[in-house]
């Protein structure tokens, strides 16, 4: 077979590209660094208009199903971004003015109680048995007040260190909040106007790209964007139910901060795998500031509920829609969160959701052609 010139040039540019980036990487990299801190705020914008545009949309199908005429029309998107918006405020306000200063006020009563804690534990009979004595004494003579303070003055120390450099700290957060501004500012603007975006991008796209690349795409793009919205509306109302099932079994064995340790409960449950076991690490930190035996009881009623919670209730509200098998899932979490931080192990799973379903078809469309 005869190589034409036409491809040949297509591979000698190949080639150049290759050598290029492998020769120069680092400044490729830094390249590619700068680029995507310069489109930070419209991804941050994009993200937030899917979010909002989950709520959005109910409010949409909710308050007009069948639509107005006349001026209501007019306002209908604008009202249901408005309530929305508030509404998405409100909820991150509300889990901030739970968790937060309890939490504060938590850690304060711990470094208060820790040392008659430790006296109290040390004087009992079981811990006696499993502990040799010296061991016993040594954690009884230990001054906790002062490793305390030097535990404080170390990290405050830090932030100290950091303080001195007020400038660079100071343009940091200005440009970080800048970049969270506009990203508001660019969600606002995809949200008002999504259809005239989604129009303009399809024109583009027959234009420039390839028919039926353009069907792939659009195939591709319509599969994520049912594997995200299945995930995150299963993860919320997940999270809601085990928060809601953690207060109503902490409120029966009269436990202490119901509403917050429930509250972060159903945060940290948004975390796939690794999570809940966050979250009740926490909770059980909290309450062993009440009592060893209350944080013990603790973690035994929240292994109860996961165990609930993962068989029962979580299949039926994910059902079969994501269809990611569990070990696809952990490594999903794994990879993301090594990769990306709690970013990573957030969109990980439905990503990988993602590729096992195009991976997926793809492998039977192989599988009727050679059966066929």
């Amino acid at each position: 077979m005869k190589l034409e010139w036409k491809q040949c040039f297509k591979i000698g540019v190949t080639l150049f590209i290759l050598y290029l980036c492998t020769t120069y990487w680092k400044v490729l990299m830094n390249i590619l660094g700068v680029a995507l801190h310069s489109i930070t705020p419209i991804i941050i914008g994009v993200c937030l208009a899917y979010l909002i545009n989950l709520l959005m949309g109910f409010f949409e199908r909710s308050l007009f199903p069948n639509g107005f005429k006349g001026k209501i029309n007019e306002y209908k998107r604008t009202i249901c971004m408005i309530l929305a918006v508030t509404v998405t405020v409100w909820f991150v306000a509300l889990v901030i003015y739970l968790v937060i200063p309890e939490f504060v006020k938590c850690i304060s009563v711990f470094t208060e109680e820790l040392p008659p804690l430790i006296n109290d534990v040390s004087q009992n009979k079981l811990i006696q048995k499993l502990i040799p004595e010296n061991a016993l004494n040594t954690l009884k003579d230990l001054d906790w007040t002062t490793y305390i303070e030097k535990i404080s003055k170390f990290l405050f120390a830090g932030v100290g260190g950091a303080v001195n450099t007020v400038a660079s700290v100071a343009t940091s957060v200005a440009s970080t909040v800048f970049t969270i501004l506009m990203g508001i500012v660019f969600s606002f603007y995809i949200l008002t106007s999504k259809e005239k975006l989604l129009s303009q991008v399809k024109r583009v796209s027959k234009v420039v790209l390839k028919e039926k690349f353009t069907e792939k795409l659009s195939s591709y793009i319509r599969i994520m964007d049912e594997c995200f919205h299945d995930y995150i509306v299963g993860k919320l109302l997940d999270a809601v139910i085990i928060g809601i099932m953690c207060a109503i079994v902490m409120l029966i064995f009269r436990m202490p901060y119901v509403v917050m340790i429930s509250t972060l409960l159903g945060v940290t449950a948004l975390i796939p795998v690794v999570g809940a076991y966050a979250g009740t690490g926490i909770g059980a930190f909290m309450m062993l500031t009440v009592s060893p035996f209350k944080a013990l009881m603790f973690i035994i009623i929240i292994l109860v509920i996961q165990i609930i919670e993962g068989n029962l209730i979580y299949p039926k509200i994910m059902g079969s829609s994501l269809g990611l098998p569990g070990i696809w899932v952990l490594a999903a979490v794994t990879i993301g969160g090594s990769t990306f931080g709690i970013l990573g192990m957030l969109i990980g799973v439905p990503i990988f959701a993602t590729i096992y379903k195009i991976a997926g078809e793809g492998i039977r469309k192989r599988e009727n052609k050679k059966n066929s």
